[in-house]
């Protein structure tokens, strides 16, 4: 099968992303913004198939080299990371 990568892995859209991915057989490259958070790595790494074929990066969305080790070798790039954007002003 493939090897995919999937940027912004634990969001909410990229994870179903990665679990259907993954239930077809895919290697996938997640990349999170920090592998030290356990609440969302763990999420990730708790979908069937993960133990076999998910490999997590760390990346930063403002730093494009930071997502070239875990495109390497990938057939296709599913774009779905967001930058995190703090707003102390209206919700509006």
């Amino acid at each position: 099968m493939s090897k995919v990568c999937v940027t912004g892995a634990a969001g909410y859209i990229a994870s179903w992303l990665v679990k259907k991915l993954l239930e077809r057989g895919c290697t996938v490259h997640g990349t999170l913004r920090n592998l030290g958070d356990e609440k969302k790595a763990g999420l990730l790494r708790g979908l069937p198939g993960a133990a076999e074929r998910l490999v997590l990066f760390e990346a930063d969305i403002y730093d494009a080299a930071s997502f070239e080790p875990a495109i390497q070798g990938c057939e296709f790039v599913f774009l779905v990371a967001t930058p995190l954007q703090h707003n102390s002003g209206s919700s509006k």
